[in-house]
């Protein structure tokens, strides 16, 4: 069984590689905002909620769609282990 901080270092590196292949940048900080900083706009939210329900095999409901949650890699990661209680 996986530690918490394994599953976690887990859910980061593949969101992390999605983001990064979704916005051609190369080096993005987990704490980077992703929409202030005009590497995200709403239609890429679309692609990623596809893309974190099928990695991670949760279904991501209306009241968990905000800004907040999908802002940077870190509160995206943190939507994920409260979805999945902790992968």
């Amino acid at each position: 069984m996986e530690t918490q901080e394994l599953a976690s270092d887990r859910i980061l590196m593949v969101i992390a590689k999605y983001i990064r292949e979704l916005t051609h940048e190369s080096n993005i900080e987990t704490d980077c905002n992703l929409f202030d900083n005009g590497l995200l706009t709403s239609l890429d939210v679309l692609d990623l909620i596809d893309f974190l329900e099928e990695n991670f095999k949760i279904s991501i409901s209306e009241e968990n769609v905000d800004m907040d949650s999908f802002g940077t890699i870190d509160n995206m990661v943190s939507l994920i282990e409260k979805l999945t209680g902790g992968y």
